[in-house]
């Protein structure tokens, strides 16, 4: 981590452990409340899981021999739900996100 994301992180921990406003803060210590706000906006935004590639799906390993006698659920919402006899490819899966991504659903 670079000093400088150092520096404003140590002043937003700060803020949280002393329970003051951040504008309060900021006109105390002399720094911009602007800075704050948007140091705070990017550690949260750090923290959020990152989307998966393919439309939101993710990679997964299934043992040939489970794959060969399992069937598939694919669960869209509460309205649309689709049974497979076996599981679609990962090519399937990602036409269908597209389509359904085109349809905002």
């Amino acid at each position: 981590m670079s000093e400088r994301s150092e520096f404003w992180l140590s002043h937003l921990s700060a803020i949280e452990a002393e329970g003051i406003t951040t504008k309060a803060y900021a006109e105390r210590e002399g720094l911009s409340a602007q800075a704050l706000y948007q140091w705070r906006k990017r550690r949260v935004a750090e923290a959020r899981p990152r989307r998966t590639p393919l439309g939101g799906f993710a990679a997964i390993q299934i043992e040939p021999s489970i794959a060969a006698r399992a069937g598939c659920t694919v669960v869209i919402d509460s309205g649309l739900r689709l049974e497979c006899a076996a599981l679609p490819s990962v090519d399937w899966l990602a036409a269908l996100s597209a389509a359904l991504r085109e349809r905002g659903r």
